[in-house]
């Protein structure tokens, strides 16, 4: 199996309702993004997944979300937007934009770094 990965940052807004403390109220997180897709085999070009593509779409999808309230996201309507739930939020975007572009991979993984040693995850 092979594995292609791309990263960029993310400021991101939110609160969590079910939580109090500073939480609770609307603030910023710096995070950095991990995208990772991972394939039986490589292509006729030698590669797993175009790097140029994925770093496009990440970009894109992360820019459409960038300091923007996940709360007010119809997505985080009914979830808390926990990282968790951004990795899963992120998972279903990148793949669509990905596929769409003709990506093929056998899964792919999300991973939110919230400083340098804590993250969370989200995989097929």
């Amino acid at each position: 199996m092979f594995a292609t990965g791309v990263k960029a940052k993310l400021t991101a807004r939110h609160f969590l309702p079910n939580e109090s403390g500073p939480e609770s109220s609307p603030h910023n997180h710096p995070y950095e993004v991990e995208w990772i897709c991972i394939t039986n085999g490589l292509n006729s070009s030698g590669y797993a997944v175009d790097i140029s593509m994925m770093e496009r779409v990440l970009e894109e999808v992360l820019g459409a979300i960038d300091d923007v309230l996940l709360n007010d996201l119809p997505y985080f309507q009914n979830r808390p937007p926990s990282l968790e739930n951004l990795a899963t939020y992120l998972h279903q975007r990148l793949g669509e934009s990905a596929r769409s572009e003709g990506a093929e991979f056998t899964t792919m993984e999300i991973k939110i770094w919230e400083s340098p040693t804590a993250w969370a995850s989200y995989h097929e």
